[in-house]
């Protein structure tokens, strides 16, 4: 059967397929095309759902096997003496325990609990970081600076709770520092300094360029010197220092929620930093 359009003389707008015509009409076609797509969405959910959920798992599973390699490393009589990272192409003091490689980069602390890492850098590159003054020099020792002027490096991310933890050493008189929650170019934020010429470590407020009398302060014994592993953890307005694994000042302020990290050293000093891990308090 055929219906003719009656304004369009000679046109068919319309047709109808006998029932025993073969093929399909364009509605019949359009029909099974959004039935299809509407398949192949709920598909793409489902399988979207699914590789969700796997990633916490495999996550998981990787945290117990770093757990268990850091548990056999400490039974055959290794301490730790401090906070390291392990992670892809760094198995560290777990590689005799672990078979492949780690998709994830994961800290031990000295009782050999293992964390997740929300940042980690061996500093042999400046990959992931914004050098905002003075000259930054990576390699494989580390990131040092020359001393021609005071430096500052910020590592990407915005973090709120943290613990932000470093090793320096320097072989100058001016000092060095870390900076956290701050608003990215210095302007605004927390500064933890090491003065060598007092042998003081002392946290400032950096507010419109402007810094603040020291929130806190502390002495180190004389001469200290060398390589150190030194920790800033903030949990909303609680600050806590420490320097190889040891509490040396905590205080309160509550003027900055979050921000980026990174390190800082005064002009005329010569400093090398060997690590850097930002991880969960």
């Amino acid at each position: 059967m055929r219906i003719m359009s009656s304004g369009l003389k000679g046109k068919a707008l319309f047709k109808y397929r006998n029932l025993g015509e073969a093929g399909f009409t364009l509605l019949e076609i359009l029909v099974v095309i959004s039935i299809l797509g509407a398949l192949a969405a709920v598909a793409v959910l489902s399988v979207t759902r699914f590789m969700n959920a796997a990633v916490p798992a495999a996550y998981e599973v990787e945290r117990k096997q770093v757990h268990t390699a850091a548990g056999l490393y400490m039974l055959t009589g290794n301490h730790i003496d401090a906070a390291t990272v392990v992670g892809p192409g760094n198995l560290g003091i777990v590689a005799p325990w672990l078979q492949g490689n780690l998709k994830y980069y994961w800290s031990i602390d000295t009782n050999g609990g293992v964390y997740p890492v929300l940042y980690a850098s061996s500093l042999n590159s400046l990959d992931g970081f914004t050098p905002l003054s003075g000259s930054w020099v990576p390699g494989a020792d580390g990131l040092s600076t020359n001393g021609d002027a005071s430096s500052l490096v910020v590592a990407g991310g915005n973090y709120g709770n943290f613990t932000f933890q470093t090793s320096a050493s320097f072989t100058s008189d001016d000092g060095y520092g870390m900076t956290y929650r701050s608003d990215g170019d210095g302007s605004n934020g927390y500064i933890l300094q090491f003065d060598p010429t007092t042998d003081t470590f002392a946290v400032y407020k950096m507010v419109n360029g402007v810094q603040s009398p020291a929130l806190a302060s502390t002495s180190m014994p004389a001469g200290y010197s060398g390589q150190h592993s030194i920790s800033v953890s903030v949990v909303g307005n609680s600050h806590t220092i420490k320097v190889d694994g040891s509490t040396i000042m905590s205080f309160q302020d509550s003027t900055y929620g979050s921000g980026t990290v990174g390190l800082q050293t005064s002009s005329g000093s010569n400093v090398n930093f060997t690590s850097f891990t930002v991880t969960p308090p």
